[in-house]
């Protein structure tokens, strides 16, 4: 149990406050003619996490700090900031830089301009900004009527008239499932005690690897079914909630599903699922929010996005579900029941006063 114990703290301390507000970058570009121009916002406090610009450490990052360390953070972006045309490269050119407010904080805007040696059919951006403090983060390219998700420093090409792709948002999807903590230890939760289970009057460990997979199944489903309505109504813009209440009762679902196995208080775990996946729908949401998409757009992003929600989860699922299922009867398994749980209860609420208090 020591182990864990460790393992547990690890996590407390390495994981991300906010596991479902990625790290944004938006990079929106125009082209006319050989030429290149608009604008990239990078989150100032993002940039200060690869600068520094909080020089006198104070925890607020102020005008002055961010005039001075202007000739820095245009450094660091044409560092790792590119565009070519057909293998040539455009020149690139950053203007004076200005802070914009967005719904999650304040953002540094550089107006750019690349020249080009001829008009481009298709534009070859090298961006790589961030991934090497943050792993999460995603470069957002809006070019003409699509969006690129930029997710490593691996050039992607944009066609001039080209549109949104639908892989794109599945990839994206699979990313923030597997990179979403709190979501992996909500569906973990959920699905431990499916092995273990009470056909009479005591717990004891399932004799049907049939049975099992149906309860799984059930308990999946009606995750996915809650989230997806919640996903949609708040993507669309029919409901919204704050991001502080929707991240801080995500990590409370987590808690809440890792005491139900503690106290195995409702045994309906379909029903857990339903009623809690309704807030991780709002969590997903913010994800395509934060894309600001055209409405024409919008559907097929969201169908791309939950599509690659249910891919990730399923692949845990498949993964896991074996595993589980062959050690039901000895007592690392028990370890895994009861001491997970505990584990994934602790480091929720610790989650959920990171949340409503930072």
């Amino acid at each position: 149990m020591k182990p864990l114990l460790i393992l547990a703290m690890i996590g407390i301390a390495a994981s991300p406050a906010w596991a479902h507000k990625p790290s944004d970058a938006h990079l929106r570009l125009a082209v006319h003619d050989a030429s290149v121009t608009g604008a990239l916002s990078v989150a100032v406090r993002d940039l200060d996490a690869a600068l520094t610009l909080d020089a006198d450490g104070d925890g607020a990052i102020t005008w002055r700090e961010l005039s001075t360390a202007a000739p820095r953070i245009d450094a660091y972006v044409a560092g790792r900031l590119t565009f070519a045309s057909a293998g040539e490269p455009c020149a690139l050119q950053l203007d004076r830089a200005g802070v914009a407010e967005l719904s999650d904080g304040a953002y540094w805007v550089i107006p750019l301009t690349a020249a080009c040696p001829r008009h481009p059919e298709a534009l070859a951006i090298t961006y790589r900004l961030l991934f090497d403090v943050d792993a999460q983060h995603r470069g957002l390219v809006h070019l003409g009527s699509q969006t690129l998700i930029v997710a490593s420093g691996d050039p992607v090409v944009a066609g001039v008239d080209g549109a949104t792709s639908f892989g794109s948002f599945v990839e994206d999807g699979i990313f923030h499932i597997w990179h979403g903590l709190d979501h992996c230890l909500f569906l973990l939760c959920l699905i431990l005690p499916a092995v273990f289970q009470r056909p009479g009057a005591r717990w004891q460990a399932a004799d049907s690897l049939r049975t099992v997979c149906r309860e799984v199944f059930e308990i999946v489903t009606a995750f996915t079914l809650a989230h997806s309505i919640t996903l949609v109504v708040s993507a669309v813009g029919l409901l919204s909630l704050p991001s502080r209440i929707v991240e801080t009762a995500i990590a409370l679902s987590v808690a809440a599903a890792a005491v139900n196995n503690l106290v195995r208080a409702i045994d309906a775990r379909w029903a857990v699922a339903f009623a809690l996946g309704l807030l991780h729908g709002f969590g997903f949401s913010s994800v395509l929010i934060d894309l600001g998409l055209p409405s024409h757009e919008l559907i097929g992003a969201l169908l791309g996005f939950n599509l690659g929600v249910e891919l990730g989860q399923g692949a845990i699922v498949v993964a896991l579900l074996p595993i589980l299922y062959l050690i039901r009867r000895t007592l690392a398994y028990q370890a895994l029941l009861w001491g997970g749980s505990s584990i994934a209860g602790a480091i929720a609420a610790f989650w959920s006063y990171q949340r409503w208090f930072a």
